[in-house]
């Protein structure tokens, strides 16, 4: 009898640290997200809300010791260490190549198009990069444009200067090059110092990342491009594993939470992104001229190369998709 009493108290116990264990689940999101940007407050507000939604059984959590890894090492750490990541265009791209689609010049030419292509693209990654991580929302940051030391205003003008390409963007390094850009690989760590060795005369950037270092690139940028380049976006992406062990009454509540909260952090983004180009314009940036007839230039030149190369590095699907949301 007092054997039997043992076992039914041992197995009460293993039941109830069993129950605990899978009533708090603590995921671990790598976030390198500035403090106090939007990004940053979204992604509290998104931790509290979640830990509402699900009665305190599933809280995020953001290490400090990731807040200034590269993309690649998220990546990395996602296999082994972190629940989930937010990754940037780059990010995504490493996972999934069609990503780098739509972040290609003219692809997305305004705020609209920008809704209507995310509608369609994000169903087609989610599927693509499902057996191995759940997408669960995304965000635009905002806008790409060309930062320079000379005025561009024209296709043309590109072929002047250097152009500073993502180290780990190869496809906009080759589009560069196909027009005759030269290209000289950079990345946000050191394109200030490329600036002032003379090794570069324009990079593509968010005007909210050079805004932030407006004091120091003020000697070397004198320009920008009215016309957008492309969108850059951040999205929120959880490894299947850690996503399981959410209970499934749970995931759709969650998801919608983290749809809500991005959605602000895109508005917040863009009002921002405003600002911050109006601040340099205060401080010595000269923002070319927009006008239809640049703006036509400009779409008309990337889709002949469109047409004729890009399309051949993304998958045939993805890119008839997207192109046919955007009536091209």
């Amino acid at each position: 009898m007092y054997k039997y009493k043992l076992l039914i108290i041992s197995l009460v116990l293993c039941l109830t640290a069993n129950m605990v264990f899978a009533q708090n689940i603590v995921l671990q999101i790598g976030s390198t997200a500035p403090a106090n940007s939007p990004w940053d407050l979204g992604l509290k507000k998104l931790a509290a809300e979640w830990s509402s939604i699900s009665g305190g059984r599933v809280k995020i959590a953001f290490p400090k010791s990731v807040s200034s890894s590269s993309q690649e090492d998220l990546i990395q750490k996602l296999k082994f260490n972190l629940d989930g990541v937010i990754l940037d265009t780059t990010g995504l791209g490493l996972i999934e190549n069609d990503a780098y689609f739509l972040s290609m010049p003219s692809v997305i030419r305004n705020n609209s198009e920008y809704d209507t292509v995310m509608n369609a693209a994000i169903p087609l990654i989610k599927n693509k990069i499902g057996d191995r991580y759940e997408f669960i929302a995304a965000a635009k940051g905002g806008w790409i444009y060309f930062f320079s030391n000379q005025e561009i205003n024209t296709p043309d003008d590109l072929r002047k200067v250097r152009m500073g390409v993502n180290r780990n963007m190869e496809n906009i390094t080759r589009l560069f090059q196909s027009i005759g850009v030269r290209t000289v690989k950079a990345d946000s760590s050191s394109t200030l110092l490329q600036f002032n060795s003379g090794a570069l005369d324009a990079m593509y950037s968010s005007p909210l990342f050079v805004a932030a270092l407006w004091s120091q690139y003020k000697r070397v940028i004198s320009h920008m491009t009215a016309y957008p380049l492309a969108p850059f976006f951040g999205a929120l992406i959880i490894n299947s594993r850690s996503w399981n062990r959410i209970p499934d009454d749970l995931k759709a509540r969650l998801i919608a939470s983290a749809e809500k909260v991005f959605k602000e952090i895109g508005e917040q983004s863009g009002k921002l992104e405003l600002e911050a180009i109006g601040t340099m314009k205060a401080n010595g940036l000269t923002v070319s001229a927009a006008s239809e007839l640049n703006n036509k230039i400009w779409n008309n030149f990337y889709n002949e190369k469109l047409n004729s190369d890009v399309i051949k590095w993304f998958s045939e699907d993805f890119v008839k998709s997207i192109l046919k949301v955007t009536g091209r």
